[in-house]
């Protein structure tokens, strides 16, 4: 019976031992950074299923490479997140151009001899750009973690500026069409809120394995202008596309986060 009671006492004094163990060697970086990779998830669509879409440097579907991130903490639990740069992409935002000038010659090829052209000078980029800052919460033990947080940032999205040129079959009457946003920058600023959470496993004290579900929403505020110009009698009529709606995504991504000190 002695002993029985000396090795429960061993075994329970081992088992605080190793729960101390754990607690001390959590929360000990001040100073985290995350390097990710992932794929956004539409829960709504931005995008209308028309030739316009292909003015948007942005994809409902896409995928993201998350290059920068600083996380700071100035308490055992609470601290600053910063998402600097976020580039987010796809194969059909690169296409885009050669896209929007086959569904030029689809729409008016019949009719119309057709030749379009852009000067824009975003007609290259081939992503769209999101940032933001806010408040992370750290639980930790000598293995795992989770880190909910909260962030305000942006979502950038490029448009392009493009001239069709239409000139009628058997005929010399010419047109040309001007898609523009009513003359505003060829970029749109939308304020983004990101509720997150991060978790994973400490691979070692400096290098954990890291997993991110993100939701985001933002609400772009942009109008596109398909003006159609008679050039001989200099008549003119305007059809506006809208891109005002409310846009949530849902973001899966993975990578490494390197505790600095």
């Amino acid at each position: 019976m002695k002993h029985k009671l000396l090795f429960i006492l061993f075994l329970f004094g081992s088992l605080l031992s190793s729960a101390y163990g754990q607690d001390s060697l959590a929360y000990k970086s001040k100073w985290q950074i995350r390097i990710l990779a992932g794929g956004n998830i539409p829960i709504t669509n931005l995008l209308q299923g028309n030739y316009v879409d292909y003015l948007l440097h942005y994809n409902d579907h896409s995928y993201y490479l998350q290059i920068l991130s600083v996380s700071y903490f100035f308490h055992k639990h609470w601290g600053i997140d910063a998402n600097l740069v976020q580039f987010c992409s796809s194969k059909r935002i690169g296409e885009r151009n050669d896209n929007f000038v086959a569904s030029m010659q689809s729409k008016y090829g019949d009719k119309y001899y057709v030749n379009a052209e852009t000067n824009d000078i975003y007609e290259d980029m081939k992503s769209f750009y999101r940032a933001n800052i806010g408040i992370i919460y750290r639980f930790e033990t000598n293995k795992f973690y989770l880190y909910p947080k909260f962030s305000i940032g942006i979502t950038d999205i490029s448009t392009d500026d493009w001239q069709v040129h239409l000139k009628e079959k058997n005929s010399n009457n010419e047109y040309k069409l001007f898609f523009s946003k009513n003359n505003k920058p060829n970029y749109s600023l939308s304020l983004t809120l990101t509720p997150s959470v991060s978790f994973g496993y400490k691979l070692s004290k400096r290098v954990f394995f890291n997993a991110d579900i993100i939701l985001s929403h933002f609400r772009p505020s942009f109008t596109f202008e398909k003006e159609f110009v008679n050039l001989y009698t200099k008549e003119s009529t305007v059809e506006y596309f809208d891109y005002k709606k409310d846009i949530f995504t849902l973001s899966l991504g993975a990578g490494l986060i390197f505790a600095i000190r």
